[in-house]
């Protein structure tokens, strides 16, 4: 009885509610008649409208863009831009079918032809600068060459007029570096300041050259005198043309953003009000029929919901009426009374459950459990309960316990080992600044002098290399793995490593041998893993003996799991390990060689374990050491 009232209620709702939907369907349907022939209405004619603005805007950024920067990708770019107007244009044409449409149209032509044109003069007239501007550039740099060579071998010698010339030649010489410095900043940005500097800066070379003139006293330094001033003179032309050329691309692209901007202005108050214009009627239609079907929602879906709530009332009070019952015959029960019945009204199924329920409990009367032996019953569970609460309660505070030591110790264990980082580099860095310090000291006490070292060069320059070559290593260090992994091979990475340390080998007398017989593909970022390769044999090669071999081996392996794994290893024939380096081998800037870094084998434990594989050293069995590299596999190449 009770399920045939649950499911009359469930027919009447649903019944109802499909009512709603298919009334709201039916004015939907109309709605999606209107809005596709809203769709219909000239879509491809104002396509072909929007991306014609689409291809002019883009062509006038490209040429302002190219202006900035001439690049040839833009300059192609550019030419497809305007390929791509021409056939949106000749589509709009075919499509018009107004004449205002097409008249419009031939004005788009017009106007685009000249934006075209003036972009072209624009696009040539930075070509031909960018040639002054390279061969500018080559003056200057004949000019330094001319002096470079006068002054090899003449070292002054006392002689005041020779030095004059010399200091002379020096003052034209830094004047030229002032002329290219200023004009690469001129080509950068064409502003006031630095055109100003520019012409500044050529001026006074050619008062250093007017200096040169009248110090100079013999045929080869007047031979000389005319060499640089040819070149001072092309300088000074270049430089003017230059300046007006710039003056001129400022100008004509003003203009050509005019032209530009007057195309926009015919698309936005002339061709996209009239593509519009079409839409109105099938629009407002539409806008109709969903008022319509909001105005009969404001009546149905009230109305459904008041009768759903009717329903849902009633199935409620027919519910919980024998409900009731029910808990209050569990109440008594509970309480003790066992002569406690449940009053059977009607056969629907809370009259079988109270007759089931009444039936239980002659049953448990029957048993003649007593109310005491329930209660103590009743205290132990509670009591084993709240027992097992605080259990509970115990492992998880031991839990948090456990966890803040563990974040404790991974604290302790990273600040270990930043201290350890930063006192080496502290160290690797002290020296090469000990020994740049000691030269720039050298440097000042000869300048005071009066000589000058050119060694005093090549050490700055090696300590300067040292402390590069240290911080490059520190930045592939600290570098985080990157994301873009693919399958590669192994193999195919050893033989890329093995041909770039070719020359390494054969500096060193080492012969690099190649015994890559197995291969196996891997998950791996494959520059990363090339620079484990190429980090291995380099260090193989250090350590080698002259005259000795560097060989490179490959096998397939699977472990317990049935997991395969592809392993390689590199073995040399030097001096091998020493059982006190072993636990420091993989520490950064551990190193018992001159000059390194210590931080080779270090990014290599790294980059290894960002693949999941394992690195190991051993022992060579004809001497030597060898790096075991294991990674595992991917799918097979089959």
């Amino acid at each position: 009885m009770f399920k045939v009232k649950i499911y009359a209620s469930i027919t009447i709702i649903v019944t109802l509610g499909l009512l709603v939907l298919l009334h709201v369907y039916r004015n939907l349907d109309s709605v999606a008649g209107y809005l596709a022939t809203l769709d219909s209405v000239s879509v491809p004619f104002s396509i072909a409208a929007l991306e014609m603005e689409k291809n002019a805007e883009e062509y006038t950024n490209g040429v302002l863009r190219y202006v900035r920067d001439p690049q040839p990708k833009v300059k192609a770019e550019i030419a497809r831009d305007e390929e791509d107007f021409t056939g949106r244009h000749a589509i709009y044409m075919q499509l018009a079918t107004s004449d205002r449409a097409r008249g419009l149209g031939r004005e788009v032509r017009a106007q685009q032809k000249r934006l075209v044109a003036a972009g072209v003069e624009l696009m040539d007239e930075r070509d031909r600068l960018d040639a002054i501007f390279g061969d500018t550039t080559a003056l200057l740099e004949e000019i330094d060459t001319l002096i470079d060579a006068q002054h090899e071998g003449a070292a002054p010698d006392g002689r005041p007029d020779r030095n004059d010339r010399l200091l002379a030649l020096t003052n034209i010489e830094a004047e030229t570096a002032e002329i290219g410095f200023w004009l690469t900043m001129f080509k950068y940005r064409t502003a006031d300041p630095e055109r100003q500097y520019l012409v500044k800066k050529v001026g006074e070379q050619h008062n250093a050259l007017a200096r040169y003139r009248e110090l100079i006293s013999v045929d080869r330094d007047r031979q000389l005198h005319e060499g640089l001033r040819g070149r001072h003179l092309k300088v000074f032309a270049n430089t003017r043309a230059l300046i007006a050329g710039e003056t001129r691309i400022s100008a004509d692209a003003r203009r050509f953003a005019q032209l530009a901007e007057q195309i926009d202005d015919i698309f936005d108050d002339q061709i996209q009000p009239m593509l519009t214009s079409n839409l109105s009627e099938p629009q407002d239609k539409a806008d109709t029929a969903i008022e319509h079907v909001k105005a009969t929602l404001r009546y149905l879906i009230p109305a459904y919901f008041l009768v759903a709530l009717a329903v849902g009332i009633w199935l409620a009070l027919a519910t919980n009426r024998p409900l009731k019952r029910l808990a209050d015959g569990t109440k008594a029960i509970r309480a003790g009374d066992l002569d406690h019945r449940i009053d059977i009204r009607g056969r629907d199924e809370f009259g079988r459950l109270a007759e089931q329920f009444n039936l239980m409990t002659e049953r448990l009367q029957e048993t003649t459990v007593s109310r005491d032996l329930l209660e103590a019953n009743e205290r132990e569970l509670q009591q084993s309960v709240g027992d097992l609460r605080q259990e509970i309660a115990d492992r998880k505070q031991a839990e948090r316990e456990r966890e803040a030591l563990q974040a404790k110790l991974r604290r302790s264990e990273t600040l270990a080992t930043m201290g350890q980082l930063v006192a080496g580099v502290a160290h690797e860095v002290r020296n090469p600044l000990f020994g740049i310090s000691s030269t720039l000291d050298a440097i000042e006490a000869n300048a005071k002098l009066g000589q000058i070292n050119p060694r005093f060069s090549g050490v700055l320059r090696r300590e300067v290399n040292r402390l590069n070559k240290l911080m490059s290593a520190l930045l592939e260090y600290g570098r985080t793995s990157p994301d873009d992994r693919a399958v590669e091979s192994v193999a195919k990475g050893l033989v890329e490593a093995l041909r770039s340390c070719r020359a390494a080998a054969e500096a060193v007398g080492v012969t690099l041998v190649n015994r890559v017989s197995e291969d196996a593909l891997v998950m791996m970022n494959y520059d990363r893993l090339v620079q484990v390769h190429v980090n291995l044999i380099e260090n193989a090669l250090q350590h080698a003996p002259r005259g000795s071999e560097v060989i490179v081996t490959t096998r397939a392996t699977v472990d317990e799991g049935g997991s395969r794994w592809i392993e390689y290893c590199v073995a040399d024939s030097g001096p091998g390990l020493a059982a006190e380096d072993l636990p420091h081998l993989f520490d950064p800037f551990f190193t018992r060689r001159r000059g390194g870094t210590g931080l080779g084998l270090a990014i290599v434990r790294r980059i290894v374990d960002e693949h999941h594989g394992v690195v190991e050293p051993g022992d060579n069995p004809k001497g030597g050491t060898v790096m075991i590299v294991r990674l595992p596999a991917a799918v097979s190449k089959d």
